[in-house]
């Protein structure tokens, strides 16, 4: 199955120009896992993304990392000689002007191909960057990593009743994101169940206290304030972060006005700015209101 798919898409890259797209990942076995997207125009004109491969390599050095993008091109049969970009993150390993694998593709086939660090990746590096900035928001992250992992003991997880606490991936700010939402949505759902487990002494002294620790973080009305303000702006950021992994998204779509059934990018930034120059006048009256609303009793 897996040979005929890749077939078809060779068939449907046919003699075109193509752009790659490659990202590493590491799996507990200390392997790499090398996905390879290649990106084209199809018979029709549309600009097309296809999955070719998930490779594995035993070292994640660039030069493996090159070589494999050419085997794996090559044994698809596509011509590495058709590359005309390549798409990475922004890490040196991939970056890398001297010894990256942007570098070495281009000396590899002896020729230039531009290197474009990733436009959704830029953003999820300004993200991320502006959250570590402040000690507060990542002291809230780490109460949220508690959460987590306090909700997944099993004695504690059949007692709970809200939403699924989502597990904090450095690489993906949008998980910062969904922790963030489900944390809104399930205030009361945790606070009963950290209420519930403190009082009860069937369960450990230190479940017990892990549980009081957690519940007067929480009452704090700064965990709120922060719960609320950062949810605000990951929600401004989360349209642009999906419209940057559409397959249709290109620079000039970007500044492009809006056509019928095309989502607005000019709104979307426009929409930003204004809660940029807005910040101080309303939104933060509006969570400083909202965090003292309806604050647990502890």
């Amino acid at each position: 199955m897996s040979t005929m798919v890749t077939e078809h898409i060779v068939t449907e890259v046919g003699e075109s120009f193509y752009t790659i797209k490659v990202d590493g990942t590491r799996d507990p076995t200390g392997r790499e896992n090398i996905s390879i997207v290649v990106r084209f125009i199809n018979e029709s004109y549309e600009p097309t993304e296809r999955l070719l491969t998930i490779a594995t390599a035993d070292q994640g050095d660039a030069a493996t990392l090159t070589d494999t993008i050419v085997e794996e091109l090559s044994k698809a049969g596509l011509s590495p000689r058709r590359i005309i970009n390549q798409v990475y993150d922004g890490a040196s390993l991939m970056s890398g002007k001297h010894g990256g694998v942007q570098k070495q593709l281009q000396e590899k086939l002896q020729r230039d191909i531009p290197y474009v660090h990733c436009f959704n990746h830029q953003l999820h590096l300004v993200v991320s960057h502006a959250l570590a900035a402040e000690q507060a928001v990542l002291d809230f992250f780490s109460t949220c990593n508690i959460l987590y992992k306090f909700c997944r003991r099993p004695t504690v997880a059949i007692l709970y009743k809200g939403e699924r606490l989502k597990h904090l991936l450095e690489q993906r700010w949008t998980s910062h994101f969904g922790t963030v939402y489900v944390v809104l949505i399930s205030f009361d759902d945790l606070v009963t169940l950290l209420k519930e487990i403190d009082s009860q002494r069937t369960y450990g002294a230190d479940v017990r206290v892990e549980a009081a620790g957690l519940l007067r973080t929480m009452s704090e009305p700064s965990f709120r304030f922060i719960a609320e303000m950062v949810h605000s702006i990951l929600s401004y950021l989360d349209p642009p972060n999906t419209m940057l992994q559409s397959e249709d998204m290109d620079l000039l779509t970007v500044d492009a006005p809006q056509t019928k059934g095309q989502p607005d990018y000019a709104f979307e930034k426009d929409l930003i700015k204004k809660f940029r120059s807005e910040w101080r006048d309303t939104v933060l009256r509006r969570f400083h209101s909202v965090a003292h609303r309806r604050l647990p009793l502890y």
